[in-house]
């Protein structure tokens, strides 16, 4: 299953028990390796729109995001036209966006359109790395009780993790207009 994509293991998984899907999800985040690609179709003169790309897949989080909720055309439509917004005319405001939904100060964030979530994290008003996300049933108070929610909020949180120590390492820089320098991002010290 190592090198599988996300809905790859929950299909799969589809029998087992939660406690045993995120084992199988825990073990995958732990051998998570990237690539931070930026999203030209909404990256523009005010922020840099950024997703990433996880070792084996040929897709970025974004693009995965957009493919698994189809369903939800009318959201995606919003979302996707948000984020060509932020990204030409208004830059990441801070108010798009609900903070806190990682650990403390790791800035974890969530674009929310209706019942949609988007997890990201938050830079500033320049610069965006997009994870993945989904729907939020209306029954539920928090992503924590949703699994596959949960999964895809813990993964960004593990991105999230791995670029601010970059960051804090200086091997990736983020420049005044939110673009990025990458000097040296070895991840195999961790």
């Amino acid at each position: 299953m190592h090198g599988a994509g996300v809905l790859e293991c929950i299909k799969l998984t589809e029998n087992l028990d939660t406690s045993e899907l995120f084992r199988i999800f825990a073990t995958k985040i732990r051998d998570m390796d990237f690539e931070i690609t930026e999203m030209s179709d909404f990256s523009g003169k005010m922020a840099h729109i950024y997703s990433v790309t996880l070792k084996g897949e040929s897709q970025t989080l974004l693009e995965q995001f957009f493919d698994e909720n189809i369903n939800n055309r009318g959201e995606l439509n919003i979302i996707a036209q948000k984020l060509i917004v932020m990204g030409n005319d208004t830059g990441c405001r801070y108010e798009f966006f609900k903070h806190h939904e990682g650990a403390l100060a790791d800035g974890v964030a969530a674009l929310r359109v209706g019942q949609m979530r988007l997890y990201c994290l938050y830079f500033d008003k320049t610069a965006v790395f997009f994870g993945s996300g989904g729907f939020k049933p209306p029954e539920i108070r928090s992503y924590q009780e949703d699994p596959v929610l949960n999964m895809k909020a813990q993964q960004m949180r593990d991105i999230a993790a791995k670029i601010n120590k970059a960051i804090i390492d200086k091997d990736i820089v983020i420049e005044e207009d939110g673009s990025l320098t990458i000097n040296f991002w070895d991840d195999e010290d961790d």
